[in-house]
């Protein structure tokens, strides 16, 4: 589609002038569709939509961004194929739904004619108009009290004192900076409308219904990781994986963020998209959409990779039981760090990256740990909003536990 062609959105933007700050936005379904098809990217997808668009100056997604990075480095010697790493790095989509989309952000273009056709809705119904707040709640717009709904919306009266209410439009660039914002800001829509300028979310919000995914497995194998700690401070310096762990960080690139969101039971750090699916999973009822909902809730059952022991044989399984693509095979071992680099690992790699740390080999201690599906999850977890993944979804619950096993035994 040419810059000529390309869609565009109208929607209402209601704005506290004097405290620079966005309120909510009126949309139809045709925004909203597309707001809500963020749940269906996989992390790859993310990732590499942000660094094609803003190049050097993509925002750092925790540790995605060195994952991602360290995949696409890597030699497809590596993997079982060429085609392997091809299909993990690079995120050519051509799911239905997203093309059916008046503007997708993966570049799909539209299955309808643009020029007069009537929009038919993908996820939403096409008659329904919702709200959305700056912290990306989801409501359908309904009649109602204007009091009733601001105290919905956790809107304080006095804000809307000498409100001004705006016609915005919003084009491919505006939805990838909305994409961005919504990852990076405590309020995206005020972010994008006042440049950057950020407030504090407000309070209020209606309590939402946890999510609790119920077939998450239950026996899954075992990973070994070998951990390289420094002796004296506990910092983790770097992990020795085999083609278990480093197939796990490669698969979670794969999983879509809706997905990640349900295994994490909306709580993975990303505020705004948390608050996104809690909407779509508590608040925005069946009867204005379009689609089944558990596709916007957990999409796309190829998710978190673990082992699962069946028939006394272990199978490279995912989280709902069916076989998944493997990315790497043994018997190279892999050196993991803090930010999810995978690298291959040597003897002498190994000593070049102690020595970088200007620490002595004798204050160099090898933990061996267990990472099953907690630990797993936890470790998807950190890499969503953390440079240092490891250390804070691995070593430090792990050295928390040390410290009350004792307490435990007294």
């Amino acid at each position: 589609m040419s810059e000529a062609e390309e869609v565009k959105f109208h929607i209402k933007v209601v704005i506290n002038k004097s405290k620079t700050k966005v309120l909510f936005a009126e949309a139809d379904s045709d925004f909203t569709d597309v707001l809500l098809s963020f749940l269906l990217l996989p992390l790859v997808t993310i990732v590499e939509v942000l660094e094609k668009h803003y190049g050097d100056k993509a925002p750092v997604i925790g540790s995605l961004n060195t994952l991602y990075k360290g995949a696409s480095n890597l030699d497809p010697i590596h993997f079982l194929g060429e085609d392997v790493k091809k299909d993990l790095i690079s995120s050519t989509l051509f799911d239905s739904e997203l093309c059916k989309l008046r503007l997708s952000i993966c570049g799909t273009q539209p299955t309808f004619s643009s020029n007069g056709e009537s929009y038919e809705g993908v996820f939403t119904k096409s008659s329904a108009s919702f709200i959305i707040t700056d912290q990306l709640f989801v409501y359908p717009n309904v009649a109602g009290s204007i009091i009733e709904t601001l105290t919905t919306l956790g809107i304080a009266v006095k804000d809307m004192d000498g409100i001004e209410t705006r016609n915005v439009t919003f084009g491919m660039n505006e939805i990838i900076a909305l994409l961005k914002e919504s990852l990076i800001s405590l309020d995206p829509l005020t972010a994008l409308f006042f440049s950057r300028i950020l407030i504090v979310p407000t309070e209020g919000h209606v309590l939402l219904h946890p999510i609790y995914p119920e077939d998450i497995l239950r026996n899954p194998k075992i990973m070994m990781l070998k951990v390289m700690l420094q002796i004296s401070t506990n910092k983790f310096l770097f992990a020795q994986a085999d083609a278990d762990f480093v197939n796990f960080l490669f698969s979670n690139l794969t999983i879509p963020l809706g997905r990640v969101e349900w295994f994490l039971c909306s709580n993975t750090g990303l505020k705004n998209m948390d608050n996104l699916h809690k909407s779509v999973a508590s608040v925005v009822d069946s009867f204005y959409l379009k689609c089944d909902k558990d596709l916007l809730i957990k999409p796309d059952p190829t998710s978190i990779n673990l082992y699962v022991k069946k028939a006394n044989e272990y199978y490279y399984l995912n989280m709902d039981g069916c076989e998944n693509q493997l990315y790497v095979e043994g018997p190279r071992m892999y050196i993991v760090s803090d930010d999810l680099t995978v690298a291959p690992l040597g003897v002498t790699v190994g000593f070049s990256v102690i020595n970088q740390f200007k620490i002595s080999l004798s204050d160099v201690e090898e933990v061996k740990l267990n990472v099953g599906l907690k630990e797993a999850l936890s470790i998807l977890k950190a890499s969503l909003t953390s440079s240092t993944a490891l250390t804070d979804g691995l070593i430090k619950p792990f050295l928390k536990e040390q410290l009350i096993k004792p307490l435990l035994k007294k």
